[in-house]
């Protein structure tokens, strides 16, 4: 709690019926229960809401300043108990995946419709061309029609399938059969196929956080450094490459780039910065 809080007192305490000798006790002085009503004006809301925004923005200011333009700067300085200016790593992450996943449905719902006539045109040359697969074999034509009249396939109906077109029955290509069978209904979109991406990929990158601090950990055994130190590192980092990543689809919406070209610039930028930032974080070294 902090010091400066303004308290709106009472004279009793409402969790031990203690009545106050002196009505500017912070705490009850028999039971430690904080003296401070609940029962405030919407005004005291109003006031403490935009205090509480107005503190916020300027940590977060301070924050991105440090972390963006002074690689490792913010996470030396928060592991070094500097942190009053800076808003805390785990708070930030979920507010900078929040932002990244409005950009990515904002900008899917533009692309989406777009995605959706191309596979409408691509089916076309399939019924042709049949299926290609990543195995680099193919369903012919002929199977590809008798797929377009199915429903629903059982997992040994698929296997039946691939086998009678020579095709190797693995995880990936039954999945592939699947998914095309419920396109084809309807009973999975486009955008569906977008959701799952963008959810599993910011699952993944959650949780190879604390993998990747360990990774640091043991690259760096030989010095005097805690693994909450390296957390810290990790958090802050993909907060880095959340950021660019949002950044990069902006890009690509706005200039009309192709994402692939975006990504060789993207990689050489957050090893960069990775490596500027271990150099500043852990004693002007790499290792």
């Amino acid at each position: 709690m902090s010091r400066n809080k303004k308290r709106i007192k009472s004279t009793s305490c409402p969790n031990c019926n203690e009545v106050f000798a002196e009505i500017n006790h912070n705490f009850c002085p028999h039971c430690g229960q904080e003296n401070h009503t609940h029962k405030l004006p919407f005004k005291h809301f109003v006031m403490e809401t935009l205090e509480s925004l107005t503190h916020f923005d300027t940590k977060l200011l301070n924050t991105l300043n440090d972390l963006v333009l002074k690689p490792g700067i913010a996470i030396k300085n928060y592991n070094a108990n500097k942190r009053a200016r800076y808003v805390p790593p785990i708070r930030l992450y979920v507010f900078t995946t929040f932002i990244f996943l409005l950009i990515v449905s904002f900008l899917f719902s533009h692309t989406i419709e777009e995605n959706n006539e191309s596979f409408r045109k691509k089916i076309t040359v399939v019924k042709t061309n049949g299926i290609s697969l990543f195995t680099k074999t193919e369903i012919d034509s002929l199977t590809f029609i008798k797929l377009q009249n199915v429903k629903t396939l059982t997992n040994s109906e698929t296997v039946t399938i691939l086998k009678s077109s020579h095709i190797k029955t693995d995880w990936l290509n039954t999945r592939i059969i699947n998914s095309f069978i419920k396109l084809q209904t309807g009973d999975l979109k486009i955008s569906d196929l977008y959701k799952k991406f963008v959810k599993y990929a910011s699952y993944s990158l959650f949780i190879f956080m604390p993998f990747f601090a360990l990774i640091l950990k043991l690259f760096y055994f030989r010095k005097d450094y805690y693994y909450s130190e390296f957390l810290v590192f990790s958090i802050f980092y993909h907060i880095i490459i959340f950021g660019l990543m949002g950044v990069l689809l902006l890009m690509e919406r706005i200039l009309n780039i192709d994402f692939v070209y975006l990504l060789t610039p993207f990689f050489i930028l957050i090893f960069v910065y990775l490596g500027i930032s271990l150099k500043t974080v852990f004693d002007g070294s790499w290792y």
